[in-house]
């Protein structure tokens, strides 16, 4: 064994019988552990920005999360983008209609939410918001009133 072998968890020279070898770096056996938890990885690890990751928390870390569902994404998944929220193919549906949306539909992402075209966007309007229209209007003829009278 190469008697100067550093180990890239700790830094510290390697003197153990046994070393292991993770991507390009050299480790101490009680080293490989993971960077969030701190359990020893004996079978898999994760690695990003030099740290070692299990799988659980890899994925809770940095993995991709479905824009409909809330829950990661794999790699290997298939997707549907709308802008720059990703969802499952399962999850890319109206969130008034629940219609499922196609690869060319025509959709809006607006505040998380994904619409589809039908109704104009669903006019994308609550009640609340309605309200506070007929609030504006309700006090814009007030205030024409007022300067009808002051004329």
């Amino acid at each position: 064994m190469d008697q100067r072998a550093v180990c890239a968890g700790c830094h510290r020279l390697i003197t153990d019988r046994f070393l292991l070898r993770v991507t390009d770096g050299l480790w101490h056996e009680e080293c490989v552990r993971c960077a969030a938890c701190g359990d020893a990885l004996r079978n898999s690890c994760f690695l990003r920005d030099r740290k070692l990751y299990c799988k659980r928390d890899y994925a809770d870390l940095f993995a991709v999360c479905c824009g409909g569902c809330a829950e990661a994404i794999s790699p290997a998944e298939l997707v549907m983008r709308a802008g720059a929220a990703v969802f499952h193919l399962r999850c890319f549906t109206c969130s008034v209609c629940s219609c499922r949306l196609q690869t060319g539909d025509r959709c809006v992402l607006r505040e998380g939410q994904l619409l589809c075209a039908r109704e104009d966007y669903h006019q994308c309007k609550s009640v609340d918001e309605e309200e506070e229209e007929e609030e504006e209007e309700g006090e814009e003829e007030e205030e024409e009133k007022k300067r009808r009278r002051n004329l």
